[in-house]
């Protein structure tokens, strides 16, 4: 088992690998960030691990349904749909 912690990560820091994927953060924050406030996933009032992940899981399916039907208004194939 490999030890790792904030300081010392599997990939080292000066590589460009790390710096590649370090760039995409911004990307997955700001994507968190809009679940929980556009899609009021911050104040959410389940109880039960297993209710907690399908209402998760349908908020997910929702946002991804707005972003394929905005892509086919404006004339996007399927395939390229981008989530807001």
């Amino acid at each position: 088992m490999i030890k790792t912690d904030w300081l010392h990560t599997l990939i080292p820091r000066t590589t460009d690998r790390w710096k590649a994927l370090y760039r995409q953060r911004g990307c997955v924050e700001r994507g968190f960030g809009r679940l929980k406030n556009e899609w009021a996933l911050l104040s959410l009032r389940v109880r039960r691990i297993e209710r907690m992940r399908l209402h998760v899981d349908l908020t997910i399916l929702a946002q991804l349904a707005a972003a394929l039907a905005k892509a086919r208004v404006r004339g996007h194939p399927a395939r390229r749909v981008v989530i807001p």
